[in-house]
């Protein structure tokens, strides 16, 4: 029996790993007919990670590759606007980074449940 390869700290496998067992019990559920364990196989194609940890500082480590500082910050920011959908919210979201990045502001922020702690405190 092959042993298993271990998957990232990171949330995506078992989320992944949980759809895959949800589909198999959807389909034995319909189909009336249990496969045998041995037949199924989750795989996990790991395709890096990346985390931000400050202004223009980042790691990544994308396969056998190594990014740290401004170059894995630049990654980052790259691949996330990449994965947006249409030119219009890529521009948009590009432009509120650039002004965040020189005004020195950060982004929106939701703050629930400030009825119960009461007024903000006043500032000088």
């Amino acid at each position: 029996m092959p042993t298993a390869s271990p998957f990232p700290g990171s949330p995506k496998a078992p989320c992944r790993g949980g759809a895959f067992v949800a589909r198999v019990i959807a389909g034995e559920l319909k189909s009336g007919v249990s496969k045998p364990v041995k037949s199924l196989a989750f795989a996990y194609a790991d395709k890096g990670e990346m985390a931000t940890i400050g202004r223009s500082a980042s790691v990544a480590k994308i396969g056998r590759v190594k990014l740290h500082g401004g170059s894995a910050w630049l990654a980052w920011l790259g691949l996330h606007l990449f994965f947006l959908i249409g030119l219009r919210n890529r521009l948009s979201v590009l432009l509120q980074w650039i002004y965040a990045y020189f005004t020195y502001r950060r982004g929106a922020r939701i703050i629930m449940g400030l009825d119960r702690l009461g007024p903000p405190p006043m500032r000088h």
